[in-house]
């Protein structure tokens, strides 16, 4: 499995456990609000490449951390990328770490196969907006039915889980955040963050964002089809 860094340490990333993040190399989307782009843009990873951290010494590194961590999150990049996803996360669970999944829910094969075999046990799903027109915000053709599959299956399982949209304006709308709830209504958690227009992938991406109030009004609109409602402003 390929690391291409690694945060020791977390209290806000996994919900209610203290944890690690580990970030893999590569993504399938190239959305020009993203904050990684280091970990995105093919150029950018050959720059670090030398720098990627072995599978081995990142589960030494877990090993030594037993008692003081409880879970790990990985992410990216899009960590389902990787075909050897579920082999690693095996190896994590054997430590009996509680393990946190990131994932734009591309490829749906690799969450249903996560989940058959109990590999992770909190999953969190970027929605990056109204079904068939992730292809606007995510800046590459995509055929979104997979999309659709990965929500039915995390909603179904039972693992913790969330669903969060990065709203932007001129993006997303009322109309926009209401749509969304066709697909998930009734979801344990969905969250609504704040784009943040410092150090994006496209370097002319910058827009502007909402203000507490409006995300409110936003938060209202979801609280009538799902379970929580949050905001990371």
């Amino acid at each position: 499995m390929k690391i291409s860094a690694v945060n020791k340490f977390s209290l806000i990333d996994y919900p209610g456990q203290v944890c690690c993040i580990l970030f893999t190399p590569g993504c399938n989307f190239r959305c020009g609000f993203c904050h990684n782009s280091e970990f995105v843009l093919p150029e950018k990873l050959e720059r670090i490449k030398n720098d990627f951290i072995p599978e081995r010494a990142v589960l030494n590194f877990l090993e030594k951390r037993i008692g003081f961590l409880s879970g790990v999150s990985i992410c990216g990049g899009e960590p389902t990328i990787h075909k050897d996803l579920p082999e690693f996360c095996e190896k994590i669970k054997k430590m009996w770490y509680l393990v946190k999944l990131d994932t734009n829910g591309r490829d749906s094969e690799i969450i249903k196969e996560l989940l058959d075999k109990k590999l992770v046990d909190y999953i969190a799903m970027d929605i990056k907006n109204e079904i068939w027109k992730f292809s606007e915000s995510a800046w590459v053709k995509l055929d979104e039915k997979p999309y659709l599959e990965s929500i039915k299956l995390i909603m179904s399982s039972n693992i913790d889980y969330e669903f969060r949209t990065t709203v932007i304006k001129w993006i997303h709308t009322k109309k926009t955040i209401e749509n969304i709830t066709k697909y998930i209504s009734w979801a344990k958690n969905y969250y609504l963050q704040n784009y943040k227009w410092w150090n994006t992938l496209d370097k002319s991406f910058i827009w502007e964002s909402f203000s507490k109030l409006e995300l409110l009004e936003f938060k209202n609109i979801w609280e009538e089809y799902i379970r929580h409602v949050w905001i990371r402003y």
